[in-house]
């Protein structure tokens, strides 16, 4: 009998710890890729780190106060793929986030994986994996300045054609926006 108890509490261990290690990583099943986000503020920190680089910034928040988002981005790996590094942002350094938050139950209104990023200079960048990336054209926005990111950005493109693959995810784009961009650029995703 004790031996079969030890057994048990060997399982329920192994079984937590793994839950535990499932939690602490994720994929793009816990990002609501259907609904953006898009914030404004002051880089306060960046950190190049495993399994994902992230960064810290002061936002006004829908109450007027401000408040310290997380904003989490590529791994190591991904990060060498787009062409930054660990002097890629500043503290200081004011920038707009494009991101998603996580699905409930782990959503938490300071943290977002962000996906597009809009530098000091006005210049987009793509930074993290999880998201749909047509999700993250705002209104305003013109067909040449989402085609100059998608041609100057390595990994934009691949994201762009990939999120037109996740059709049960409703896209949040200005009607026919993402059409005309495709037909601008040859179809680019065919």
């Amino acid at each position: 009998m004790k031996r079969g108890h030890i057994t048990i509490q060997w399982l329920v261990l192994a079984t937590v710890g793994w839950a535990a290690a499932a939690l602490a990583h994720h994929s793009i099943s816990m990002v609501e890729i259907g609904k953006p986000v898009w914030v404004t503020g002051t880089v306060t920190e960046y950190v190049v780190r495993h399994p994902h680089v992230t960064f810290y910034m002061e936002v006004k928040g829908s109450d007027g106060k401000m408040m310290r988002m997380e904003i989490e981005g590529p791994n190591l790996a991904r990060l060498q793929r787009i062409g930054a590094d660990e002097h890629f942002m500043k503290a200081g350094d004011v920038i707009s986030v494009c991101g998603f938050h996580l699905k409930e139950p782990w959503t938490k209104p300071e943290f977002i994986h962000g996906q597009v990023l809009v530098m000091p200079g006005g210049q987009m960048r793509h930074w993290g994996p999880y998201g749909k990336l047509e999700n993250c054209i705002r209104p305003g926005d013109s067909h040449e300045k989402w085609m100059a990111f998608l041609k100057a950005d390595p990994v934009a493109l691949p994201s762009w054609c990939e999120s037109h693959r996740y059709g049960q995810v409703p896209s949040v784009a200005p009607p026919g926006f993402v059409d005309a961009v495709d037909r601008l650029m040859g179809n680019p995703c065919h």
